[in-house]
């Protein structure tokens, strides 16, 4: 009888692992700095604060600093990368010299890349926005064309949802962000480039959404921006020294240039006015309950 059930234990367990083992290793794409639909690469000396992701390889410059890595295609780690984190490839997992691994690294891995959400594009309008050199101009949300500014533009932007065809911001250009009263919205059926040193920048407790669709997204050399981008059928890439904050998702390829760095940040949601009164009536009720033990 002993013998029997110590029979049954000994299968069940390797039932389970091999149940285990069995599963396609999957993660949350929120969870993602990066991902991309074709492959990922990056210059040298580049900076990944966050799990990136890909659906063909991945190589990395010398001198890359990387959080856990996925790939469903082959791996390339340049020298003296260090990878702060797991290393799951289906195919190959290469190294250069004085490479560190802090986690576990598989080769042959049976990865699944999580899908991008769909989204449908949205009409423009027929109004063409053109900035002059060392110019101002607040846009309200709605419906565009073409955005062509030229450098030193300032640009002002508050919540709501902006709809257009291109966007070109020329070199030192400042896009201020206003998010106190909600999200901003970038819907672009074409194009999104900047020049070099052009600066995002997000005041308040929302955040920038920026879809691409159809077409490329390219940022220029020193380029600051803090947002969740999503390249719907193009890729995204930028120059050198790109300083990106947030998440960056492409239907297509990903490349950073030398010497740039990403900054995983989550999405917070801001509560909707109602979410917010229920919010501050359990603060009430609380609290008044509290009082009520303490008395």
């Amino acid at each position: 009888m002993f013998r029997l059930r110590y029979s049954r234990i000994v299968v069940l367990f390797f039932v389970a692992v091999f149940t285990l083992t069995a599963q396609a290793t999957t993660i949350n794409i929120d969870e993602l700095s990066l991902w991309a639909g074709g492959t990922i690469g990056f210059g040298n000396t580049v900076t990944v604060g966050g799990p990136v992701a890909s659906a063909g390889n991945i190589s990395a410059g010398n001198g890359t600093s990387l959080s856990s890595i996925y790939t469903q295609g082959n791996l390339w780690l340049g020298n003296n990368s260090v990878v702060s984190g797991n290393v799951l490839a289906n195919g190959y997992v290469h190294t250069g010299n004085n490479v560190l691994i802090s986690g576990t690294s598989v080769s042959f891995g049976d990865f699944v890349l999580p899908p991008l959400d769909s989204l449908q594009q949205n009409a423009v309008g027929t109004n063409n926005i053109y900035g002059e050199k060392y110019s101002t101009k607040t846009l309200q949300p709605g419906e565009y064309r073409d955005w062509s500014f030229d450098k030193n533009v300032t640009l002002n932007l508050s919540a709501g949802e902006y709809n257009l065809k291109n966007f070109w911001m020329n070199k030192d250009g400042v896009v201020n962000i206003d998010t106190s009263l909600g999200d901003v919205v970038l819907n672009i059926a074409g194009q999104f480039d900047t020049g070099k040193s052009v600066t995002f920048t997000n005041s308040g407790s929302g955040n920038l959404f920026i879809n691409v669709f159809g077409h490329d997204a390219w940022l220029g050399e020193n380029t600051k921006l803090a947002a969740v981008v999503k390249v719907y059928g193009g890729d995204f890439g930028t120059d050198s020294s790109s300083d990106l904050s947030g998440s960056f998702y492409a239907a297509g390829n990903i490349w950073l240039g030398n010497n740039s760095q990403v900054v995983y940040s989550p999405v917070t949601v801001i509560p909707e006015p109602a979410s917010l009164a229920l919010f501050v009536m359990m603060g009430f009720f609380l609290s008044g309950r509290k009082s009520l033990k303490l008395g």
